[in-house]
């Protein structure tokens, strides 16, 4: 992909960059399990409550691995001018773009594994203004920003610049990226980690079509995730 085509790309297989993504995709799956175990176990490791903590860790210490190694920093998604209003136009087309799909596709995860997107783990909001506030900030944060710079910068374009930053690069790390997404999202059931590709892939999508921006995804993730969760507080 030419016009996305970054400076000091590599023509060939950068062996220490994709020793740092291999790491932290496999890092990122572990704390997917560890978040899957601490929602349905009965008796989950100690460990699994800190699922989060290592998802951020890695996101860190991949991040800078990266740039000390040659990727640079503008990689990291606030590098591009910031454009509001295209950004936000992006940003309202994927949200749309994913609720279509969803209305689309969720009778159909129903009927092929007998059960929708398991959302147990955000039920506590119900009814509890306090709850709802405490999940909002964190979805902004963690969710919206946090879970951005770690699959659409850093693992998404982690892996295009290993595999040369040409399309077929940007097509490869589109899909992978999304599929890990999927897998942390494990918690959610089958159909959530159907769901949750399907997301990956959309958000993937803004990020190239804002050039490596981080803005129009964050912002389409966390509004995605803010229509659910009133939906869930509402329910109460």
């Amino acid at each position: 992909m030419n016009e996305q085509r970054f400076e000091s790309g590599p023509a060939i297989l950068n062996w220490k960059v994709a020793g740092i993504v291999a790491i932290f995709a496999a890092g990122l799956v572990i704390a997917g399990v560890l978040r899957f175990y601490d929602v349905h176990a009965e008796d989950p490791p100690a460990l699994a409550a800190y699922a989060t903590a290592l998802y951020i860790s890695l996101t860190i210490f991949a991040a800078v691995l990266s740039t000390r190694v040659g990727v640079p920093l503008k990689r990291l998604g606030f590098g591009p001018a910031f454009r509001p209003g295209r950004y936000l136009l992006l940003a309202l087309f994927g949200v749309a773009l994913i609720r279509l799909i969803a209305w689309l596709l969720d009778p159909a995860w129903e009927s092929v594994f007998g059960a929708g997107r398991d959302l147990e783990r955000f039920s506590g909001i119900a009814g509890s203004p306090a709850a709802l506030i405490q999940l909002l900030a964190l979805n902004w944060t963690v969710a919206a920003f946090g879970e951005e710079l770690a699959f659409r910068i850093v693992l998404m374009r982690g892996i295009a610049f290993v595999l040369g930053d040409t399309r077929m690069a940007f097509g490869v790390a589109l899909i992978v990226q999304a599929v890990v997404f999927g897998l942390v999202h494990a918690y959610q059931g089958p159909a959530g980690i159907a769901g949750t590709t399907i997301n990956g892939l959309v958000f993937g999508g803004l990020t190239l079509a804002a050039r490596g921006s981080i803005w129009p995804a964050a912002m389409a993730h966390g509004l995605g995730n803010t229509l659910g969760i009133v939906e869930v507080y509402l329910a109460g």
